[in-house]
């Protein structure tokens, strides 16, 4: 087997791998990526909504709302330096029933707490001046949300880490690691071929095969490994023109943020994720699923007809809690949790993932510094 030696190696081609690897190749650091598929981001990063979350609704305490509100700001800031196609479109969170309203109040006080400002709480009369075919009682207007080109997010991402001399290599499998006279001894299946990598340090940021790779860390306790469960999110779409220009949210479950109104940078519409608990990958749309899609969107567009709506795409979230758990948040694990030095594992990288990407890499760079 081929053996070769770099300072950082990351397992894991995502948009939240190729921020933590930018991060560190800025600092000198030399750092190789790989990833399992042909390309970047195919796996998780790509299949979401696209959005740059506000931090309105995930828990004071959490990972989640420390990083969410900070990565807004630090989204925007990025995307107008290196030209990154994206929209600041603002969103509207719609109670749709008068029980919905006391929910509204908690996720406006959730938001002051967690750093979110401009967020006014507005009557469904301005909501129906601007967007004529949304129907609510009342809503809460959040400006700071959007959408971005995830693609070429990652791309701006991956530039910045070869210009400083970092690089990806796809189509390579990680196999396992174990750690020889202090350095950690990656296998890794690349073209058919076994080769070794040996790093001083290993970030897992494998996004839904997270927990597997830890699993194949060999120096690592598995009691310090959690189960990742995983919930498909489907996304319908439609092929008119709605008009619509904002992002429109129903009332969140713990589960998911609803099914919402979603929008693409040619202002596209699409409907989704829904929560699908599953326990293998699979990406089809199931069809049967378009009437249950249509009952919980009209609640919000009674306008829009069965017909008017075709299965579009899937994504999984990967979650550290299962059906009825309740919330999952993110878990970043350095040494002072398992005990394995210059190893971090991320587990549960799910929404606000994207938006956090740059704050996370901040995070993790300073664990191992």
């Amino acid at each position: 087997m081929n053996s070769n030696y770099v300072d950082l190696l990351i397992i894991g081609g995502g948009v939240i791998g190729l921020a933590i690897a930018k991060k560190f190749a800025a600092k000198g650091i030399d750092v190789i990526v790989i990833e399992k598929e042909n390309t970047f981001g195919s796996v998780t990063s790509s299949r979401n909504s696209g959005v740059i979350h506000a931090g309105v609704y995930y828990d004071e305490d959490s990972l989640k709302a420390e990083f969410c509100a900070e990565g807004n700001r630090r989204m925007y800031q990025h995307c107008n330096k290196y030209n990154v196609p994206h929209i600041n479109t603002g969103k509207f969170i719609v109670a749709t029933s008068k029980n919905e309203i006391p929910k509204l109040e908690e996720i406006q006080s959730n938001a002051a707490n967690n750093g979110v400002d401009g967020i006014i709480r507005v009557s469904g009369a301005y909501v129906a001046d601007k967007e004529p075919l949304v129907s609510c009682i009342e809503a809460l207007f959040v400006p700071s949300t959007g959408i971005v080109d995830q693609n070429l997010l990652m791309r701006s991402y991956l530039g910045e880490l070869e210009e400083n001399s970092g690089n990806i290599v796809f189509n390579s499998q990680f196999l396992k690691s174990d750690i020889v006279d202090g350095r950690f001894k990656s296998v890794i299946l690349s073209e058919k071929e076994e080769i070794v990598i040996e790093s001083k340090f290993v970030i897992n940021a494998a996004g839904l095969s997270a927990e597997e790779v830890a699993k194949n860390i060999l120096p690592m306790d598995q009691k310090f490994i959690p189960k990742t469960y995983f919930a498909k999110g489907n996304y319908f779409e439609t092929g008119k023109d709605l008009k619509i220009r904002h992002l429109i949210y129903p009332i969140p479950d713990e589960a998911s943020l609803g099914l919402h109104l979603g929008l693409d940078l040619g202002m596209q519409v699409k409907f989704g994720p829904d929560v699908e608990w599953i326990t293998k990958i699979d990406y089809e749309v199931d069809r049967n699923r378009h009437e249950a899609f249509h009952k919980d969107i009209i609640k919000y567009i009674p306008s829009i007809k069965f017909n008017d709506l075709r299965p579009g795409y899937s994504g999984i979230r990967p979650k550290l809690k299962n059906k009825g758990e309740g919330k999952s948040d993110f878990l970043i694990q350095g040494e002072e949790t398992h005990g394995v030095k210059n190893l971090i594992n991320l587990f549960g990288m799910e929404s606000p993932g994207l938006t956090s990407s740059l704050v996370i890499s901040d995070y993790v760079y300073d664990l191992v510094n």
